[in-house]
């Protein structure tokens, strides 16, 4: 139970920090965050392609098929690097699928928590439905104005960390005091 109440508080609390942060980073610097993101997937994508052509050469991998498979993605790097709105209008739509997985892992924890006897477990419910809506809404409106997406997405990851802080801490609250009720039930009974 121990190990379990550490895997949660550890995930949690260091997927919350790196979303607030996150939308920090969105919301001040929005535009260039956007571009850099970009970017910076688009040299990703060049330099996984020169690997694969690279590796051919170098005989590290002997099939014919990563020449191929590497001169694709690095075209389609390039192509982004050229074309950076491309990949920049699909940013939301990733950030609102990870809202979503946050949310349904929010609605499950919220569960756990009422299972462990807490009583405002509803309130976990309910928040973890405001990050599916967040999601949802990063999908839906991807293509809108980037700056207002921008400052929105900023705005849903800050809201994402700080809902995500307050569950992980109800679930490792109610489930400790679940463990030491059930603890104390087995130390009690004496015959």
């Amino acid at each position: 139970m121990k190990e379990f109440l550490k895997r949660i508080k550890a995930d949690f609390m260091l997927s919350s920090l790196l979303c607030i942060v996150l939308g920090i980073v969105f919301i001040v610097w929005r535009e260039a965050t956007i571009n850099a993101i970009g970017t910076i997937m688009a040299v990703l994508l060049i330099i996984v392609g020169i690997v694969y052509i690279g590796s051919f050469f170098l005989e590290i991998v002997t099939q014919g098929i990563s020449v191929v498979v590497g001169a694709i993605i690095a075209i389609i790097g390039v192509w982004i690097l050229l074309q950076p709105s491309i990949i920049v209008s699909l940013i939301p739509i990733v950030i609102g699928v990870v809202l979503i997985a946050h949310g349904i892992r929010d609605m499950k924890e919220s569960l756990d928590a009422k299972r462990y006897g807490y009583e405002s477990w509803g309130v976990g419910i309910l928040l973890a439905v405001i990050s599916l809506a967040f999601g949802v809404i990063c999908i839906v409106d991807a293509f809108g104005v980037l700056e207002v997406a921008s400052v929105m997405i900023g705005i849903a990851l800050i809201y994402n960390g700080i809902s995500n802080i307050w569950i992980a801490s109800r679930v490792y609250k109610s489930a400790k005091q679940y463990a030491q009720e059930q603890d104390a039930i087995d130390i009690e009974f004496k015959d």
